[in-house]
Formats: structure tokens, C-alpha cells, sequence
């Protein structure tokens, strides 16, 4: 420690002080704040002192602030003035030479001097400084060496590292013993021996908390970092052990919070050592750490109420049994970051601005938050006011958006936005909206036509390759950050389920499906639940007491009915031939195609999975499906649809109903494919059409129309989920499609892929997966709409039920009783 700084407990909103100290420049310096503007501190010198002899330690008299006293390299302990150079000084010398660790003043006058340990000598000596400035001839003593005695003599032959008045009972002391523990002495105690010690290594920088003295800290030695927090209602008893024993720790009487490693040290330098704690004289359970490299952190914590228990013995009485303080009496509420370490090599090798020096003031900031005075290294003060929490934004029954109150004034609306995304790290919204459209290919972009907004630094730009999932999140970020989003719905995900819900979002699936015009692959999942609800409600896929309805492939190709089987078998059991005649039967019923694309030996499986997916279609309604999508202008999906079907021609012939340069290439592409005209240059020029596109069906075509095989198609991932599926049981064989089926659910569940409904169906399997959905684009919502169609019908999910009653407490919030 070269500087320091100390606030005047003594200030006042009128009148400002503190001192500086400078401990190369043997100097201290009294100093008064003239004006402070909330940045820049201006302040005058009141009193100075530069004749000072060399010191080690030093401390600010609480009771006169012209008074300071200073431990020497020799041991000795000086009490000077401030204000007098010239005035006669009180020097206490030690019996031996050795050094002086720490002097601390206590509030009646007492002044304790912490020496270096030596053999039969005591190291902690309490001085009466009070008296000896009463019966010198001078106000501040006689030059010269006093003859006095200490009051009390403590810790033979142990080193004193730290030493804390109680300021509430001056008469008190908390001192920490080198090595070995902490230990508390009453003053008014003859005998000598401390009242109450805590076992440990962390001796260093011991700070009281002035508004609960119950609660001291401590650091560790040079470069360990450890933070303890002490209850000194919990210590033990004092023993008197043989000299040389060490340290036994006792779990009973620990710190009641421990910080191991409070600060990291960097890879480049050196371990940090803790400089100094103090805490807050304004907020009680605030305290402030500055480490060796600058870094500065403040742990605020605050008090828990013990669990209390009250236990019967046989003898007929009542005893309480206390919660140990090692079972968390002190929680830690925040960690608040003032500054990081310095880092050299982002300032350019110069470490001129970190901090040195800090105190807590006995003032609040404009915000009510607690200040510090904190010295840095090119000797500039400032005052420091904690961050508070960002104001707290939330969605009103009516859908309007309203602020916390901060120093007693509403908060504007945008301001306090701005505020919250500006603590995020995230630009305004005023200028996010005037800057992000959507462009042709669904991808958010900036209006100038820079590259599209991506999530995060891993996120493919515009012509790289997306999976169906991952265009699903890039939509929902371009939806978010449209232009004519409100600032509600850009702030709230609440403003989302009270719009869908007005507009009648429920059970109605095609109501659904119009009212999320924005998104596809929501539209696609209310899609296949109308048609699983069509054929739940026509009992389709009911036979002899057999339900399989609102199953998805997996279930389908594993017959998987779930845990709870009695649901969906009714008065029979669950043998297997049973449920494969069930799945056989409902093909015949349901007059489903039979399957003859590969061969398999579980060929209704495929047929019933096909079904599922909207697919396996002949005849007239293969024409119907691929004329529809055609009127849709839904071109390249038509083609493809008809070339999964085996009808090359069909998918040609769609090709060339649509008049753009991307679909005359495709078609010419897929007329060589039907000649066979293939070679290497016929793959060359297929790969290069194919890394320009982006279309994921005029993907699909050129990847097999480049190879022939449907195994490149399923490794397109930009497909939709229900088209791969569909391939997977069209062409994939019997071991390669449950590896295929089982590995893509998983993946499905793990990122909360909507697709995946088409293989979990609305089964137990679907809780995790919407889970997962719900967790990445908080749409309780549409998951619990989804799976209500099924729980607690065939299974029961306490999950689920959650949801249920999470969603119903939203909307009520909203006042949309009968909507919901």
C-alpha cells in the first residue's frame, strides 16, 4: 500500500472531509469538498502534514480528526497532528525492534498497537492515549519517550496482523492473531485472555460492520484472496493451548459466509492480494473489497432469519434448537462490479487510472445508493455511486407498459427502455426499428442491405446453410425487431399471448393457423394437430378398443403407447402381435396405399407413419395436393412433392408452371436427371447452382437429382422436418430408419424443435420437447393448447398442469376471464 484514503465519519450533507494519505511521500493531507457535480469531484486542502516519519500502518482518530497515529518499520507507534507540523508528537516505542503491523484508535481515546511477533514479548499492546494527552504539559504531549505502561498487554510471542475497535463498545476489540486465528478481547477483562477466538488463516484487513457489529470480516494472506464474514454471537470459548500447536478448525464455529476465491487472478501476472475491506457506515451488510491489480468489488449480503426447531425429551421439557451459523445465517444478495482488474494491454501498457484506495462515505448518492471515495494511482479522487437495480418494466391488465418509480418520478416510458437494453449491452429500439426490415427470403436485415441481424456470433449469414430449425429462430428474431412491432410487444412476451388470445387463439386449429400468419412453422404444427384431432374425433384410428390417435411416427414405428397404457388399450392388454394387428387394421380401414418403395418387414408401420405425415399419396389426391400447391405459387414444394412420390415427370411438369430463371434451371436440371445424362462436369455444374440457392426445396431437388440418392436429400437439414421424416419412411431401411427416427427425437427435444411434434406426436414424449420450446421462445402459450388436446386424457403430467395454471394466472392478469 503506497496511498490511502479515509472518509470523515463527521461529514455532513454541508460539509465534506477526508484525508489522503501518502505513505512513499510520509504525508498526510486533510481535505474538503468544495463542489461535486455527480462526475467531477473539486476539493481544498484544510490541513497538512509532511513531517511524518516513515510508517507501515496508520489510523484517523475517530474522536479528534486532526489526530492520526502511525506504526513505524521499528515498531514504535507515533500520535501526531495533522494540522500542527510543528506540534509535539507522542512516540511509544517497543520493548524490541521489530515491525509495527497495525495501530487502530478506538472511540474513548484508546489507541492499539499490533506489533511482529517475538519470543516473550507481548505483540498487542492497548495504549491510553486520552490520558497521556491529559497530563502532558503540551495538548498533544511532551517530546520525548513516556516511561507508561500499556492498560492491557495481549498475545505474547504472537505476530498481530489486524485490529478493529467496536465502535458501539469501545471497550471491546477484534484482533487477528498471524497464522493462527481471530480472537475477540474485552478490555474490561483483568485476566489477560481472550473472550471469544475463531479458527482460521484469514487474519488480514478486519472490518466491522458499523450498523451491526455482530458481523465482522476478514481476508487472506498475500496473494489468497478469501473473504470470510464472522458472527461474533458464534465464536468459541478461548482455550489456552501449548505454544507451537497449531490451528484446529471447529465446522461449529466457521465463518457464516465464505468467499474462496473473491478475486481471479489473470493468466498474464501475478495472483492478486486483498489491499483492503471496508464497509459501508451508510447500508449495513455492504462491503467493499479492492484487490492489488485494481480490481474493486462491493458483495452486498443481507441477514436470514435462522430456522428454529423446538424438540420433546422424555424428561417433559421443551428445548430449542438453534440453526449453526455454517447452515447460511448470511446470504449474499449482489456482487457489485465497480471496476474490473486493469488491464494492461487494453490501456496500452499503462496501469496510470487503476484504483489504489477507497472508502465508503456516511452519504447516498442522487439514486440512494451507497457512495465511495476511491483514490487511483495518478492521484485522482472521485466519488463513486453504487448502480442500482434498472427499472422494473411490466405489462398493466390493460396492455400498457409501465416503469418503476425512481427518486420518487415516474419514469418515462422509452427512457426507461433505453435504460434496461442499454445495461443489456443492446441499442435502442427507436433505432433498432428504424434500422431492420425483413427482406425477400424472410432474413432480418438493416434497411442499408448490410448482412442479415444474426442471434449471436455463431449464427450462418445470408447464402449459408440453415437447418429448418435454425430458420425457425432467425424468424423469430426478425419478428421481433420489425418495423411496426410496439414497443410492448418488443419489451413484454406477456403482449403476445393477450393479442392471440383476443383474436380467439384456443381450440380452433384453423383459427390458429390464420392468426399466426407470421409464423410457418407454428402453422405447420396447428396443421398436423387439425388433422390429428379430425381423425381422433372420426375414431379413424381407433380399433377394438385401441387408440392411437394424436400419435407421432416414433410412437407409430416403436409402438410406443407411453407409461400409461390403460389409457389408450381398453379391456385388453398390451401384448405386441395385439398392437401390430391394431396398426395393420387401421390401414386396411383407413384404405391406406400399400408400400412397396423398399423392401421392409414392417410395412404397415411405414404406411400409418406416412399417413401421419401427410404423405403416401396416389392417384387423384396426389394430382389435388401438387395442383394446390402450384395454385400457391408454392412451386419448388409441388415439384418436390410429386419427385418424393416417384413422379419425376409430375414434378417437371410443375416446374415449368412457375416463369422465374430459379425454376427453368431446376427444370432443366431435373430433365437431364430423367435422360441420364450424368457425369463430372454434370456434378460440377449441379454443385454450383446449388451453392447459390437457398430455397431448401430447390435444395432438395438438386441434391438428388446430382446423386440419385434419397440419403444426400435427408442430409439436407434446411428441408422441413415433416419432408425428411417422409423420406426417411419411404426410403430409408428397417435398422438405419430406428437409428434415424430415435436420434432425430432426441435432437428434436433437445433444442425445442416445433417440427418435431410430427414424431413425438402430442404423447408423453412432446412434454420435454415443448419444455424445451417453451424455455427458448417463452410460448406457454401454443404448447399448453397443444398439449391439452391429450393431458390428462391419455397421460397424466404434473408439468403440464403447471403450465395449465401458469397460463390461466396470465391471461386473469389480463382480465381475459372469459376469453381464455
Amino acid at each position: 500500500m503506497e496511498t490511502a484514503v479515509r472518509w470523515s465519519p463527521s461529514s455532513s450533507i454541508d460539509e465534506q472531509r477526508f484525508l489522503l494519505v501518502d505513505v512513499t511521500g510520509c504525508s498526510f493531507r486533510q481535505c474538503k469538498v468544495e463542489s461535486y457535480d455527480g462526475k467531477n469531484l473539486r476539493y481544498g486542502t484544510l490541513s497538512r502534514n509532511r513531517r511524518v516519519p516513515q510508517f507501515r500502518a496508520f489510523d484517523w482518530s475517530p474522536h479528534d480528526e486532526s489526530i492520526v497515529a502511525v506504526g513505524e518499520w521499528s515498531g514504535s507507534a507515533t500520535v501526531l497532528r495533522i494540522d500542527d507540523e510543528q506540534a509535539s508528537t507522542i512516540s511509544i516505542p517497543a520493548r524490541q525492534q521489530r515491525l509495527c503491523n497495525v495501530v487502530s484508535f478506538a472511540k474513548s481515546g484508546l489507541l492499539a498497537v499490533g506489533l511482529e511477533r517475538v519470543r516473550n514479548d507481548t505483540c498487542l499492546n492497548i495504549w491510553d492515549v486520552e490520558h497521556r494527552l491529559l497530563t502532558s504539559a503540551s495538548p498533544i504531549g511532551s517530546p520525548g519517550t513516556s516511561q507508561h505502561e500499556p492498560v492491557r498487554r495481549y498475545a505474547s510471542s504472537e505476530g498481530v496482523t489486524s485490529i478493529k475497535f467496536f465502535h458501539g463498545q469501545p471497550d471491546s476489540l477484534v484482533a487477528g492473531i498471524k497464522g493462527s486465528s481471530i480472537r475477540l478481547y474485552d478490555l474490561r477483562d483483568n485476566a489477560g485472555n481472550a473472550a471469544i477466538q475463531f479458527q482460521t488463516t484469514s487474519v488480514h484487513n478486519i472490518s466491522i460492520d458499523p450498523l451491526n457489529e455482530n458481523y465482522f470480516a476478514s481476508s487472506g494472506t498475500q496473494k489468497d484472496t478469501t473473504i470470510q464474514i464472522w458472527d461474533r454471537r458464534f465464536g468459541s470459548p478461548a482455550p489456552v493451548t501449548p505454544l507451537g500447536a497449531g490451528p484446529v478448525m471447529n465446522p461449529h464455529f466457521g465463518p457464516v459466509l465464505e468467499y474462496r476465491r473473491a478475486f481471479e487472478a489473470s493468466s498474464r501476472v501475478a495472483p492478486p492480494s486483498i489491499w483492503s475491506l471496508r464497509y459501508c457506515r451508510g447500508r449495513s451488510g455492504f462491503l467493499g473489497a479492492l484487490a492489488s491489480n485494481g480490481d474493486f468489488k462491493i458483495f452486498e449480503t443481507r441477514e436470514a432469519l435462522a430456522k428454529e426447531s423446538n424438540e420433546y425429551h422424555e424428561q417433559g421439557h421443551w428445548q430449542q434448537e438453534w440453526q449453526s451459523p455454517i447452515d447460511q445465517q448470511l446470504s449474499t444478495k449482489r456482487v457489485h462490479h465497480v471496476e474490473p482488474a486493469n488491464d494492461i494491454a487494453k490501456h496500452g501498457g499503462r496501469e496510470s487510472g487503476h484504483i489504489v484506495a477507497f472508502d465508503f462515505t456516511n452519504l447516498a448518492g442522487p439514486k440512494g445508493m451507497p457512495t465511495a471515495i476511491i483514490l487511483r494511482s495518478n492521484k485522482s479522487v472521485e466519488i463513486h455511486e453504487l448502480k442500482g437495480l434498472p427499472p422494473v418494466l411490466a405489462m398493466s391488465a390493460t396492455g400498457q407498459l409501465v416503469g418503476s418509480r425512481i427518486d420518487h418520478q415516474a419514469v418515462n416510458k422509452n427512457s426507461a427502455i433505453d435504460d434496461v437494453l442499454a445495461r443489456a449491452g443492446l441499442s435502442s429500439i427507436s433505432n433498432a426499428q428504424s434500422k431492420v426490415s425483413i427482406n425477400e427470403a424472410g432474413h432480418p436485415t438493416r434497411s442499408n442491405g448490410d448482412s442479415p441481424l444474426v442471434r449471436g456470433s455463431n449464427m450462418p449469414q445470408n447464402h449459408e446453410r440453415l437447418s429448418s430449425r435454425e430458420e425457425h429462430e432467425r424468424w423469430i428474431e426478425a419478428r421481433r425487431f420489425k418495423q411496426d412491432s410496439s414497443i410492448e410487444s418488443l419489451v413484454s412476451d406477456l403482449t403476445e399471448s393477450r393479442r392471440r388470445c383476443i383474436q380467439g387463439y384456443l381450440f380452433d386449429c384453423q383459427k390458429n393457423r390464420s392468426i399466426l400468419s407470421d409464423d410457418p412453422w407454428l402453422q405447420n404444427m396447428w396443421d398436423w394437430i387439425g388433422e390429428a384431432k379430425r381423425l381422433a374425433l372420426d375414431q379413424s384410428l381407433e380399433v377394438r378398443g385401441i387408440d392411437l390417435s394424436y400419435l407421432g411416427v416414433c410412437n407409430i414405428w416403436n409402438v410406443d403407447l407411453g407409461s400409461e397404457k390403460a389409457t389408450r388399450i381398453s379391456g385388453r392388454s398390451d401384448n405386441t402381435d395385439i398392437l401390430l394387428y391394431a396398426i395393420e387394421a387401421i390401414c386396411r380401414s383407413l384404405d391406406l396405399p400399400e408400400f412397396s418403395s423398399i423392401e421392409s418387414s414392417l410395412p404397415a408401420h411405414r404406411r400409418l407413419g406416412l399417413h401421419i405425415c401427410g404423405f403416401g399419396l396416389v392417384g387423384e389426391d396426389l394430382d389435388n395436393a401438387i395442383q394446390d400447391l402450384v395454385g400457391n405459387e408454392q412451386i419448388t414444394e409441388a415439384a418436390f412433392l410429386a419427385l418424393i412420390h416417384n413422379k419425376p415427370k409430375q414434378a417437371l411438369s410443375a416446374l415449368k408452371a412457375g416463369s422465374t430463371p430459379r425454376n427453368r434451371e431446376l427444370s432443366l436440371a431435373l430433365a437431364g436427371f430423367i435422360r441420364g445424362t450424368t457425369d463430372d462436369t454434370w456434378d460440377e455444374t449441379i454443385q454450383d447452382i446449388s451453392s447459390s440457392v437457398t430455397d431448401p426445396f430447390a435444395r432438395a431437388i438438386l441434391a438428388f437429382v446430382r446423386t440419385g440418392a434419397w440419403q444426400d436429400v435427408l442430409s439436407e437439414t434446411s428441408l422441413p422436418l415433416k419432408y425428411r421424416v417422409g423420406i426417411a419412411l419411404m426410403y430409408i431401411a428397417d435398422d438405419a430408419l430406428t437409428t434415424w427416427i430415435t436420434t432425430t427425437t432426441d435432437e428434436c427435444i433437445t433444442h425445442g424443435d416445433i417440427e418435431g411434434i410430427v414424431l413425438t406426436g402430442l404423447s408423453e414424449k412432446a412434454v420435454p420437447l415443448f419444455q424445451k420450446y417453451i424455455l427458448k421462445y417463452n410460448d406457454l402459450h401454443s404448447a399448453i393448447l397443444a398439449l391439452s388436446h391429450t393431458s390428462p386424457r391419455y397421460f397424466p403430467s404434473a408439468l403440464v398442469d403447471a403450465w395449465r395454471a401458469e397460463y390461466r394466472n396470465r391471461l386473469n392478469t389480463h382480465r381475459l376471464f372469459l376469453h381464455r
